[in-house]
């Protein structure tokens, strides 16, 4: 296991990565950098798919309200980080993230994971939750309901050809890139270890979510198309909505604009919820 201090891994403020990029202000508040009025500041976590990275939520900075704080993390084993180790189960991975998580938090917060992210974003809002830290909503991309995916592969046992053509046939991944074959095993090494995050995930013991719950999905994902993620709406007390675009596994940078406008919805709603509430 990787020491959680070291400093490639980590949560990564994506704003400050890639100023002078902003998001459009929310409705009735304020504009780039501010606050609206009466709201407290809120913190989106997100969380990457296998093999991914945090530049892979580069794209969606342009379209989440700017005054919001957006962390997205890079998990032990990236691409850049060379000796590094990464987690090899769920466990491990939360073990890990969950005190960093602790450490940046100082406010509502929501959480998002998009495949190997959406496991790990459900089982750390719930160990966050188990210490008084929940959110205030969780939104999970890509990924089957626990029990449901379509196959049991052990795919982390793969060759590095087979690894290699399934980056191409889940998309996401441009050609160019896979023709370096120096970037290519390392993004297969990465790949891997994830791939054992996801192919031997079970569900951690405890409650249920407490908070809103929002699944999004390719309609023609083969992994984790609508169907395969429905039952996640049994893993929370509160309310779940479905939304579904046309597209595969990484649907979501086909309908970037699309996709944030939803997620920035339900994760206001989930706020104004929570401000509503009686003091």
């Amino acid at each position: 296991m990787t020491d959680p201090t070291r400093p490639y891994a980590g949560w990564k403020d994506l704003r400050r990565l890639l100023a002078p990029v902003t998001g459009p202000g929310r409705p009735g508040g304020a504009g780039a950098g501010g606050e609206a009025a009466g709201r407290a500041p809120l913190t989106l976590l997100l969380v990457h798919h296998a093999g991914g990275s945090a530049a892979a939520f580069a794209p969606l900075v342009r379209h989440l309200p700017a005054d919001w704080r957006l962390l997205a993390v890079d998990l032990p084993g990236r691409l850049m980080a060379v000796g590094e180790s990464g987690c090899r189960s769920t466990t491990e991975v939360v073990d890990w993230l969950a005190p960093l998580t602790r450490r940046v938090l100082d406010g509502p917060y929501g959480v998002f994971g998009h495949s190997m992210g959406a496991l790990v974003a459900y089982e750390l809002a719930r160990e966050l939750s188990r210490d008084g830290l929940p959110p205030l909503w969780t939104g999970l991309s890509g990924a089957p309901a626990p029990g449901h995916r379509p196959d049991r592969e052990q795919r982390h046992l793969w060759s590095r050809e087979r690894l290699t053509r399934f980056m191409r046939e889940l998309g996401g991944t441009p050609e160019e890139v896979l023709a370096i074959p120096d970037v290519v095993t390392a993004m297969v090494e990465a790949l891997r270890g994830d791939l054992a995050v996801v192919d031997t995930y079970e569900e951690h013991p405890g409650p249920p979510l407490g908070a809103p719950l929002s699944l999004f999905t390719g309609e023609d994902d083969p992994v984790a198309h609508p169907a395969l993620a429905a039952p996640w709406a049994g893993r929370t007390t509160a309310g779940t909505t479905r939304h579904s675009w046309p597209g595969g596994h990484f649907y979501l940078y086909e309908h970037t604009a699309a996709v944030c406008r939803t997620l920035t919805r339900d994760l206001t709603t989930a706020h104004d919820s929570l401000l509503e509430l009686p003091s």
